[in-house]
């Protein structure tokens, strides 16, 4: 880790003699307040205008929330809530995405938002390797900022330190209800695709046993299947071809009433395809949403003002499927999990950086906004359930769980 800071430090400190340099080219340092100070009385006098008071846009503009999100590459939802988040708070949203498999870049992205004193916390959506090192390493410079992620993708001992508070659909748990779920919706052989890389994360691998215990305990064959990773020498290309190709061979072997599930995203589209097409059935996509896999899969056009409306897109899926006669064959969440988690983490960032969230890790607090920023999201009232990681004897105190109702589409 030390070398990957070094590196990181050494980009900031070039970044910093640059900045250093425009600034001597332009008005003085106090010059520059002042124009600063300008800005932001023009800007609280703008807000006001709209409907805000001046004295709620100049607190508004007191601190920053940085955020981090993995490219479009591994799914478009995070960007469109960064997107949605950046246009209604303008200048308090700073951050980018970044690479996959580029730690040093997370690293050096990383330092040099919390190198500005306003950033008082930082979000990391889709947490790739490499998160928790890079916290760690900001958590020296800034340990008074808010550290929260979204989608665990190390193992849990490993983020368990290093952040404060970690949200994710609760995978393990998921195991036990999607299998119930398939259950009822008539499943007799239930397929699992995953691969190595995969596998050897903890969460994921739990799932799998999960989802095979409940599989023998309901009296479902369980069928573990290895598809090419997306990240090998195969692509995401040559992943979605083999799920295109298997699916209809399973399905001949095992009849319709066979359901599927996938722990990649880059299967999603090709999955619910396919499925659709063989009549089989799908409880579920590896990130719950109305969004992931299903209007791309099934050809379905969202115009540009409903892309994020998860009631519009259910209501054009089930449409759809109702075409195909697949009505009550797939199911999903009635929201976006990405998006509910992307927008609750922020949320509760801004309000413990306004002071009415006191506590880093306040559960309760978590709760209230996940279920509100539902309501919001697809206008249905809906319980949250937002548990404590458990694996084995150990319960995680940072890292949580969350799962609502399915809906059959």
């Amino acid at each position: 880790m030390m070398k990957l800071v070094k590196k990181a430090m050494a980009l900031l400190l070039v970044g910093a003699m640059a900045c250093g340099t425009l600034v001597g080219c332009g008005n003085s340092e106090k010059e520059t307040t002042k124009a600063a100070e300008g800005n932001t009385t023009e800007a609280a006098e703008t807000a006001a205008a709209e409907g805000g008071s001046k004295e709620e846009a100049e607190a508004a503009g007191d601190f920053k929330i940085a955020i981090m999100y993995t490219d479009a590459s591994q799914g478009e939802e995070p960007t469109r809530a960064y997107e949605n988040l950046k246009e209604k708070y303008g200048d308090m949203v700073v951050g980018s995405s970044f690479p996959t498999n580029e730690q040093e870049v997370l690293m050096s992205t990383a330092l040099g938002l919390v190198a500005d004193p306003e950033v008082k916390a930082l979000l990391i959506f889709q947490e790739p390797a490499g998160s928790a090192a890079a916290v760690k390493a900001c958590r020296e410079v800034r340990p008074d900022v808010l550290y929260m992620a979204g989608l665990v993708a190390e193992d849990p001992d490993v983020v368990e330190d290093a952040f404060d508070f970690i949200i994710d659909p609760d995978k393990i748990q998921l195991g036990d209800t999607i299998i119930r779920l398939a259950k009822e919706m008539g499943c007799e052989t239930f397929v699992h695709y995953s691969f190595p890389r995969h596998m050897a994360m903890e969460s994921l691998a739990q799932r799998r046993d999960v989802m095979k215990a409940t599989c023998e305990e309901v009296g479902i064959n369980f069928v573990d299947a290895t598809a090419p990773d997306p990240m090998s020498d195969a692509g995401v290309t040559g992943t979605q071809q083999f799920i295109l190709e298997d699916i209809p061979k399973m399905v001949e072997q095992y009849g319709k009433n066979t359901a599927f599930f996938g722990t990649n995203t880059a299967m999603m589209d090709v999955m619910v395809k396919a499925v659709v097409e063989s009549g089989a059935l799908l409880p579920s996509t590896c990130d719950p949403s109305p969004f992931q896999g299903f209007t791309s899969g099934l050809s379905i056009e969202i115009p540009e003002d409903k892309s994020s409306d998860p009631a519009y897109a259910v209501e054009q899926i089930s449409a759809k499927l109702a075409e195909c006669d697949m009505t009550g064959r797939l199911a999903t969440w009635p929201v976006s999990s990405s998006m509910l988690y992307f927008i609750s983490i922020f949320e509760y960032a801004k309000a413990y950086a306004e002071g009415t969230i006191t506590e880093k890790t306040d559960v309760p607090a978590m709760i209230k906004i996940m279920e509100d920023c539902v309501k919001d999201m697809c206008g249905m009232d809906s319980t949250v359930y937002l548990n404590n990681w458990i694996s084995g004897d150990k319960t995680y105190e940072h890292l949580f769980g969350f799962q609502m109702d399915f809906l059959r589409l």
